[in-house]
């Protein structure tokens, strides 16, 4: 037991952003990686979802699988190029929540619309590599920016689904931010980690916040 734990001090020394104690197996960190599964039917039902008015839909469902499987390869891996891929995902999901009702009010076409968002990936990806140290506030001002637009989207009769969304986002973050290393609710051995339900409020939280968009008639 205590070389496990001593395993787990090691590794949390990397600068890994949770708690949970990082195994040997094939999963590193299995409650962090399998709820990271989440966005899965999430990304999937966005992309079947053809009742809904945004045409590049496809595009932010495909972004939310890869957030699944970002993060999901991130905690299994519990390596640093695992982490590079889950934060890039998230970036990337984000600045399609950015794009799309951009692509709206300036009435892109869906070619527009691509085309757009390759160049901001690319953006994104070569800040990610050439400037690590602006990774994570450039992560917070695309968070901002997308919630700011969904603020914009909502009508009366998406305004719960954005106080849902809100409600959702802020609780899993203040679990993320307790369960933390060093946080208080941090418990390394816990079968179930605050920072596995992190995963599963945040899929909610953004399922709810596409619902505002979806519905959109602007």
């Amino acid at each position: 037991m205590r070389l496990v734990v001593l395993e787990a001090t090691a590794a949390a020394a990397t600068g890994y952003p949770d708690c949970e104690l990082i195994g040997q197996g094939l999963v590193a960190q299995p409650s962090a990686a399998l709820t990271s599964l989440a966005f899965i039917p999430l990304g999937l039902w966005v992309i079947a979802d053809r009742r809904a008015q945004w045409s590049g839909r496809g595009l932010l469902g495909v972004t939310i699988l890869a957030v699944g499987v970002g993060s999901f390869l991130g905690h299994a891996s519990a390596s640093d190029w695992g982490r590079e891929m889950d934060s890039l995902a998230i970036k990337l999901m984000l600045i399609t929540f950015v794009l799309q009702p951009m692509a709206g009010t300036l009435a892109w076409s869906p070619a527009v619309l691509r085309r757009a968002w390759l160049v901001a990936a690319a953006a994104v990806l070569t800040i990610q590599l050439a400037l690590p140290a602006v990774a994570n506030p450039l992560l917070g001002l695309l968070a901002v920016a997308a919630l700011g637009l969904a603020f914009a989207a909502v009508e009366d009769h998406t305004q719960g689904w954005l106080l849902a969304g809100l409600g959702l986002l802020s609780a899993g973050a203040a679990l993320w931010w307790l369960g933390r290393e060093g946080g208080p609710l941090c418990a390394a051995e816990a079968s179930l980690q605050p920072h596995g339900l992190w995963h599963i409020l945040a899929a909610a939280g953004i399922a709810s916040i596409y619902q505002v968009h979806r519905s959109s008639t602007a």
